[in-house]
């Protein structure tokens, strides 16, 4: 058969949609880019590239990493909500981008219209940490305490608005607990005060928290996620230490524009679950302080609108006004 016979056969089955010319056999043939809302450096800048080396070994192309940090992610997401739906721009996303709808007055995108999800990659929980003084060794001390002294207890916080802000407000909602809120411009600087014994309690990352606990500069209540962590599995969950129904961790995960094709975001969520069940993947998820999530575009999809109404339920419960 001639190049040309093949070439209009080949055109023939596109046209048609016929096996042999499907957009999942062609894609990805150029470079695929994933943008990220956060620094270079982060976790979740971190989770973009293991799985960015895991879908080009998967899938033959280049997946490149495009750092676009700012206004809580909504930059990053809103070029990606306004790029083509054809698989080649990604969103790392992670659950900024279900907080930013009850934390802003408007969006130029809708996360639950404009994004499909393709696959959740990790989450990342925070420890609840106490100053040594405090006499308190778990979570239902700390309420009790708390409930005593209702408005004394001090608890640093990322910022206004931002997730341990969220979490610490989910604590109070649903242990019935009042706290006086310390923000902050970084995790790091909470630390120092709570090091230092100027603030009682903090929210920090997992990783970040670790060497303070095992050097006994700290004390580790629990973990702010649903699950106990790979990396300090010793250490409950707030939801098992007397709160029920408390989850406030961090996940990643990848998004795709609205109206990108089904076989494309099949391909690459078949991928990207293969590569976070992967030994190798998840060994670096878990020395970073995190926690592997295997997690499809079926399930995701329903995540991601669980946890846009989690958070709606929690801002409006709460005295944080949109900005």
């Amino acid at each position: 058969m001639s190049g040309r016979h093949v070439a209009g056969l080949a055109a023939m089955l596109l046209a048609l949609g016929l096996p042999g010319a499907s957009a999942q056999e062609a894609y990805p043939n150029k470079p695929v880019k994933i943008v990220v809302g956060m620094p270079a450096g982060s976790f979740t800048d971190m989770a973009a590239r293991w799985i960015g080396d895991e879908l080009r070994a998967a899938l033959g192309s280049s997946f490149v990493i495009e750092n676009r940090p700012g206004a809580a992610t909504n930059i990053a997401a809103g070029a990606v909500a306004r790029s083509p739906g054809d698989g080649y721009t990604l969103l790392l996303a992670t659950n900024a981008n279900t907080m930013n709808p009850s934390l802003f007055k408007s969006l130029p995108f809708d996360v639950t219209k404009d994004f499909q999800p393709v696959a959740m990659i990790a989450s990342a929980s925070f420890l609840l940490l106490v100053h040594p003084s405090l006499p308190v060794a778990n979570v239902r001390e700390f309420i009790a305490y708390a409930k005593a002294r209702p408005g004394s207890v001090n608890i640093g916080a990322t910022g206004r608005g931002t997730a341990t802000h969220l979490a610490i407000e989910m604590f109070s909602q649903k242990s019935g607990v009042k706290v006086e809120t310390i923000f902050y411009k970084s995790s790091v600087e909470a630390l120092t005060d709570v090091l230092a014994g100027r603030v009682q309690a903090t929210l920090a990352p997992m990783a970040t928290a670790i060497p303070h606990v095992e050097s006994g500069a700290l004390r580790a209540l629990a973990i702010t996620a649903a699950r106990r962590s790979a990396l300090a599995p010793q250490i409950p969950t707030v939801a098992e230490s007397g709160v029920p129904g408390y989850d406030a961790a961090m996940w990643t995960g990848l998004f795709a524009p609205a109206g990108t094709p089904r076989d494309v975001i099949d391909r690459l969520s078949d991928a990207a679950t293969k590569a976070v069940a992967s030994d190798e993947l998840q060994s670096k998820i878990k020395k970073s302080g995190g926690d592997p999530i295997v997690m499809g575009t079926t399930d995701f999809s329903a995540y991601v609108l669980r946890d846009v109404a989690k958070w709606s339920d929690t801002v409006k419960s709460s005295d944080i006004k949109p900005e």
